[in-house]
């Protein structure tokens, strides 16, 4: 898995143990992926996935998506992590700090950092 989806699972809490990620196997917290169903109540839209192995998968393909797409890592944060729900900027600084690089890197960039 890349240095940037470790990064970013980090933020989110997946290796918190009871965290809505590290729970629904889901370390990027995405609502929608190839693996992922819901609960309905009190899952917040959060997909919620079978296995950490498939989780990993959906992540590192929504980053692929991302850098297809030449999103920065800031454009990026702000669609994972938009501020009615997250504090981004907290995050963009966390994910910027830990890989090196500046928020108008783009995430291909990012993804091939070992």
């Amino acid at each position: 898995m890349s240095k940037l989806a470790r990064v970013m699972a980090q933020e989110e809490g997946f290796s918190v143990t009871g965290s809505v990620p590290n729970r629904d196997h889901n370390p990027l917290d995405l609502r929608h992926s190839p693996h992922s169903s819901h609960a309905g109540e009190g899952s917040n839209d959060i997909g919620i996935i079978d296995n950490d192995a498939d989780g990993w998968a959906d992540a590192e393909r929504q980053l692929q998506l991302y850098a297809s797409r030449g999103l920065t890592l800031q454009q990026m944060v702000e669609t994972l992590a938009p501020p009615t729900e997250n504090n981004t900027q907290q995050y963009l600084d966390f994910v910027c700090a830990q890989m090196g690089l500046p928020p108008t890197a783009t995430v291909a960039e990012a993804l091939q950092q070992a």
